[in-house]
Parts: structure tokens; C-alpha cells; sequence
């Protein structure tokens, strides 16, 4: 589920998180007068048998089905107006794109393919999506209409490509790229294919970036220092500094969009759920709770929350 394109990627880490201690048992909202993160939080989770997509408020309340098919869906990602989710899945035979409401509703296939494709992510404006695709041989960027007309290679490299994440400007796409063993490393490309530059270069795996929403830096996990962890760089990729450090995995962040907050996945309770921390990686507050695994947190904007509605969407 972490890695649908190509082979699996071992999860990561290293980092600090605020005062180092373990997070509550079960979900929390934070304490005192400070108020819970906006905007729900969407994820995946074979919590139901099967890989699906459900949202949640940043306080764990008002869990919510999205998807109810027997092929496995992940990969969410919310539409900048906050109305749509983009998706992977397999219901048609191998990996496609998929767009649906935030309450589950009205799903549309955007990609037709014999190849896989994977990790969507929007454009600021949202009039395109990136997106992983094995389509010309190995993994690589591309990008396409909001309506899956037009795509576009973006990356041509021997390596495999994934992770996509639009800068706030809509200028660049960062992503992470397999260079061989464990060892990845986070690329920015422009928009249109040119330009390609690397901003990280340890012999560690450092992948799955997120932009802060003011475009100044970049969160992400790697193995650098040991277990995964979440770390944050300038957008230029100087001032590596971690924000977690636990002993189990912290992987796959996703900022809040006023940049308050950082949502993310970890073991550090057993299996691994969705948390939500400070974007200086202290208060850190677990979100789910179930024995399944809870991954690849997404966030929707703020002023565009969509109310849960039923728990199940149309699927």
C-alpha cells in the first residue's frame, strides 16, 4: 500500500519530536485553549478487508468511509478547493487514476492505461494532476489535465520516479527517486519537464515530499539517522533538521494548509495509524485507532470542509 508502483519501498527514518514522549493511547485532541487543526484528513486503511479511502477530523471524530470495492484504492489527494479526491486503483484490473467527492460520491476514472499509475497530486489551481506511471518502461513523472486528457512526461531518467508534490506556486513538482538499493533521493523538476535539480544527496532513502503551503520548505521522511522519521529542509534543500525522533517509524507527512500542523503515519503504537503533530514536531496526537494499518494521510484545505455524511461512500 505504500509503494503501488514498482518495488516496495523499506520504510525510514531519524528525527526529533518536541519533547520525545509518547504520544496518548488512543486519539486526543489537544489540550488547554488550543483548538484542533482544521480540514479532515484522508487515508487508507484495510480496516474493512481491503485497502479503501476514509476521512477523518483532525481530533479522530467523524470517521468516514469512502470507498466500498473489493480492489484496493489509496494514494488520496485533495483537490485544492477541497471538493474532490484523486486515487488509485486497481478496480479495473491494474492501477488507474480515479477522481470522487470528498464524501465519496461520483467516482470518475481519469487514466486508461495496460501500465500502472500512481500517487496523484494537484496543481495549486487545479487544472492539473502529477502522477507516477510505468507507461514508457520505468517509473517515471508525468502530468495531465484535471480531466486526464493530456499527459505529459515530465522526468526521463534510468531511475524509477515517484511521490510527486506540487510547489504552492504551481512552478515545480518535487518527487523522490530510486537510485539503487535503499537509496532515494528528493529531485525538484519544473512543471513543464525542464530544469530537473537534486536537493538531497544521502545514501539513505529521503522520499515522499510535502511543501509547506507558504512553498518555504519541504517536509519528508528518510532512514538517515536509523528508523524513519519526518524531516524538514528549505525548499532548496539546505537546513536538514528532523522534527521526530521515536524509535518506531514515522513516514508519509502531509501538511495542514495553514501550516500549523503536520500529518503523518507511525508504528510508534503498534500498527501503524495516522498522527497529527505541531509543525515543530511537538504535540504530537494519534488520530486513528484500529489494528489495521492507517497510511497515507492527506489534508484536506481549510474553509473547505465537506461534513461527514454516511459511512460509506458509493465506491
Amino acid at each position: 500500500m505504500r509503494r503501488i508502483l514498482g518495488t516496495l519501498l523499506v520504510l525510514m527514518g531519524a528525527a526529533c519530536s518536541g519533547d520525545g514522549s509518547t504520544p496518548p493511547s488512543t486519539p486526543a485532541a489537544p489540550s488547554g485553549s488550543e483548538a484542533a487543526p482544521q480540514g479532515r484528513i484522508a487515508f487508507a486503511s484495510e480496516r474493512d478487508g481491503n485497502p479503501e479511502i476514509y476521512t477523518v477530523n483532525a481530533d479522530g471524530s467523524g470517521l468516514t468511509r469512502l470507498t466500498a470495492d473489493p480492489a484496493e484504492e489509496g494514494g488520496p489527494a485533495w483537490s485544492p478547493d477541497g471538493t474532490t479526491i484523486a486515487f488509485s486503483s486497481n478496480r479495473d484490473g491494474n492501477f488507474e487514476l480515479y477522481t470522487m467527492n470528498g464524501d465519496g460520491t461520483a467516482v470518475t476514472r481519469l487514466t486508461n492505461d495496460a501500465s500502472d499509475e500512481g500517487f496523484p497530486a494537484w496543481s495549486p489551481d487545479g487544472s492539473r494532476i502529477a502522477f507516477a506511471s510505468n507507461r514508457d518502461g520505468n517509473i517515471e513523472i508525468y502530468a495531465m489535465n484535471a480531466d486526464g486528457t493530456g499527459a505529459t512526461r515530465l522526468t526521463d531518467a534510468p531511475d524509477d520516479d515517484f511521490a510527486p508534490a506540487w510547489s504552492p506556486d504551481g512552478a515545480t513538482i518535487a518527487f523522490d527517486r530510486d537510485l539503487g538499493g535503499v537509496n532515494f533521493d528528493l529531485y525538484v523538476v519544473s512543471d513543464d519537464g525542464t530544469g530537473e535539480r537534486r536537493l538531497t544527496d544521502d545514501p539513505a532513502g529521503d522520499v515522499s515530499p510535502s511543501w509547506s503551503p507558504d512553498g518555504s520548505r519541504i517536509a519528508f521522511q528518510s532512514d538517515r539517522d536509523g528508523d524513519a522519521e519526518i524531516y524538514v529542509m528549505s525548499a532548496d534543500g539546505t537546513g536538514v533538521a528532523p522534527l521526530t525522533d521515536h524509535p518506531a517509524e514515522d513516514v508519509l507527512p502531509a501538511w495542514s494548509s495553514d501550516g500549523a500542523s503536520i500529518a503523518f503515519a507511525s508504528t510508534r503504537d503498534g500498527n501503524e495509524e495516522v498522527h497529527v503533530m505541531s509543525a515543530d514536531g511537538t504535540r504530537v496526537v494519534r488520530v486513528t485507532d484500529d489494528p489495521a494499518d492507517d497510511v497515507e494521510p492527506a489534508w484536506q484545505p481549510v474553509g473547505t470542509e465537506t461534513p461527514p455524511t454516511t459511512s460509506s461512500g458509493s465506491g
